[in-house]
């Protein structure tokens, strides 16, 4: 992408796009951006112009590459997002239309994949949710639609026939159960994220808990692996997308749950802000997520810590590339004091490790 300008790029997508979709004529990419926020991929946001079976067509679409440099994910792979979405189109799981995959660099310099833009509102996390934009300035009770609009989706995620065609590629190894995989995934990213930065006593220290508490006898389902308000696009006050699957897999449904609860409270208490006034507790949130699901919450206190330590990993890497870039001060030991570590340091005190 570097070595290409912006209208480069744009030929460079529509000829791509046309050779995909040959049915289109007069194909035209234009208003290419990158956009701010998220740091695990490249995205670019534009508008798409073609003429198909006679009508004209105007949409926007997104571009999701994978990063060309420093990384938040030592195996991000944009294919897995693609693969995931493109298994849930037509499910009750609502997934942008996906345009087409380019697998290995050209044409423009990294795989990518492109995907319709979905018309909504996606809750900012920075500044975070809590304090303001416009899912703050709501009423509590169209905040409350929204979140449990969230957890349905979460819950329809958990519904969809993980063994059907097309969800092979998220099974672990033979002889390996979900959880067990996860961990080891999780424990290679610790590995490879304290290599580029330093060690994380503390992340060590949950590992080992962890690794020594794992629940047996577990249900499996898909898991979102990013379940969260940020990745949810909003219309109405109803999840319309669903986003972010690069870390898709097989898991306890439980699993889903945890992290984003777990999330929303690194937004708020792990950074000492109130939660939003219209927000359902924790115990409503688990209620409903139990009564929709038809799934026992049984297991969530050990998947709170799984995802309170697997955030706090993927923090370790932003803020290891933060203070590198000079984006925060080296004094402010990011990788360290963020929402996720909070919260992982809450669960250390209340299990004792």
């Amino acid at each position: 992408m570097a070595e290409l300008d912006p209208a480069a790029l744009q030929r460079s997508l529509a000829d791509w796009l046309g050779l995909r979709h040959p049915d289109a004529r007069e194909v035209v990419v234009s208003g290419l951006v990158q956009a701010s926020g998220g740091y695990s991929n490249i995205t670019l946001l534009g508008e798409l112009s073609w003429q198909r079976a006679g009508v004209q067509e105007r949409c926007g679409i997104v571009v999701r590459m994978q990063p060309l440099g420093d990384a938040v994910f030592p195996d991000c792979d944009v294919r897995r997002q693609y693969r995931t979405m493109q298994a849930l189109a037509g499910s009750a799981v609502p997934v942008p239309a996906l345009l087409g995959l380019q697998e290995t660099a050209p044409p423009i310099g990294a795989p990518f994949f492109v995907m319709r833009q979905v018309d909504g509102r996606v809750p900012n996390e920075n500044p975070l949710y809590h304090q303001h934009g416009w899912l703050h300035d709501l009423d509590p009770e169209a905040q409350r639609a929204h979140w449990f609009s969230g957890i349905d989706t979460v819950v329809n995620v958990s519904r969809v026939d993980c063994h059907a065609p097309g969800f092979d590629f998220l099974r672990p190894p033979p002889g390996v159960t979900p959880l067990g995989h996860l961990l080891a995934v999780s424990s290679r990213h610790l590995a490879w994220a304290e290599r580029l930065g330093r060690p994380y006593p503390a992340l060590r220290a949950a590992e080992r808990w962890l690794l020594a508490h794992q629940p047996a006898g577990e249900p499996v389902a898909l898991s979102w692996g990013d379940a969260k308000l940020g990745n949810c696009v909003f219309c109405d006050g109803l999840v319309v997308a669903a986003l972010d699957w690069e870390t898709a897999a097989l898991s306890n449904p439980v699993d889903d749950l945890a992290w984003w609860l777990v999330h929303d409270e690194s937004l708020s208490a792990g950074y000492g802000v109130p939660r939003l006034a219209g927000f359902p507790t924790r115990e409503e949130t688990v209620a409903h997520w139990e009564r929709a699901s038809g799934h026992t919450a049984r297991d969530l206190a050990y998947y709170e810590v799984f995802s309170a330590w697997r955030f706090a990993i993927v923090m370790a890497r932003i803020g290891t590339i933060f203070m590198q870039r000079g984006w925060v001060p080296r004094e402010s030991a990011m990788d360290l004091n963020n929402g996720a570590a909070a919260v992982l340091a809450s669960r250390a005190a209340r299990h004792g490790f």
